[in-house]
């Protein structure tokens, strides 16, 4: 089976999965009722069906980056999104979105654990999806010479998340039909940014990684920690700040054009990322 009709089969499987489990996560009480355990199923279904596609087409796995690649690869997956967290966080409080607020000494004790707890369950959850994403639809895309592989992929993982976040709960808020756009175009943003960091460094792992740092820095780490007290303009949080908001799809899309800017010394590295944003 060639690698473009691969790239449809697995698009079709994964999609008609997860939207199935998103829509009985939907209609059975959404993911305050399912919690994490719903959510990291969901997460490994990308990762799964691209292993028994594999298995199935006998097709190996050198194409997925199981290789650990340079330490300066992690530091990006780490660092990036980090500074994006803090500075949305800057963004949010001079808006009056959030205000800025440091976790006390004895909240911090009860909340540390629980916060190592879940960024050790998000690297699972966040291995699930790369195995799937950046780990077979991507280098499948290339290999097929679709146009524009970092759109592409970036379109699919996109529509991946949209039922359960406009039907599933994901966020509590009155502003869903705000949300479910601007959470849509953010994540196509940082797409662009893992997948270039997927075929800079070749890992999967380093993929990983910075799925994983997203998460938990713009999720959990940085609201709880630093940004507790909402601001005059709070119901704006999630649509314009947030983990998924208008300002991380602006600065994701920011840190693209600097990322892919920067020199290739891999000669095995992706040539058409420059092709994505023309």
């Amino acid at each position: 089976m060639s690698e473009k009709a691969q790239v449809v089969l697995f698009i079709v499987l994964v999609l008609l999965t997860s939207w199935s489990y998103e829509a009985y996560i939907a209609s059975h009480g959404g993911v305050a009722h399912f919690g994490l355990p719903g959510l990291l199923a969901l997460m490994s279904i990308p990762g799964l069906l691209s292993l028994l596609m594999r298995l199935v087409m006998r097709s190996g796995i050198a194409d997925v980056g199981f290789v650990i690649g340079k330490a300066k690869y992690y530091l990006y997956a780490v660092s990036m999104p980090l500074a994006l967290a803090l500075l949305t966080a800057l963004l949010c409080t001079i808006l009056d979105i959030r205000r800025f607020a440091l976790i006390d000494a004895d909240a911090l004790d009860r909340v540390g654990p629980v916060l190592l707890s879940m960024g050790g369950f998000g690297l699972l959850g966040a291995f699930g999806e790369e195995l799937g994403w950046r780990g077979f639809l991507l280098p499948k895309l290339v290999a097929g010479g679709i146009s524009h592989p970092y759109a592409a992929s970036g379109l699919v993982w996109a529509s991946w998340h949209l039922p359960l976040i406009a039907f599933g709960g994901f966020y509590a808020a009155d502003d869903i039909a705000l949300i479910v756009p601007a959470y849509a175009i953010s994540i196509f943003a940082i797409n662009l940014v893992i997948s270039e960091l997927r075929m800079r460094s070749e890992s999967i792992w380093v993929a990983t990684l910075f799925h994983a740092s997203h998460n938990f820095f713009f999720q959990l780490a940085i609201p709880t920690l630093i940004l507790a007290t909402p601001g005059k303009r709070s119901d704006l949080w999630n649509a314009v700040g947030g983990d998924s908001g208008v300002i991380v799809a602006v600065l994701y899309v920011l840190a693209f054009l600097f990322l892919s800017r920067l020199p290739v010394r891999s000669v095995s590295s992706i040539s058409t990322r420059q092709e994505d944003l023309a």
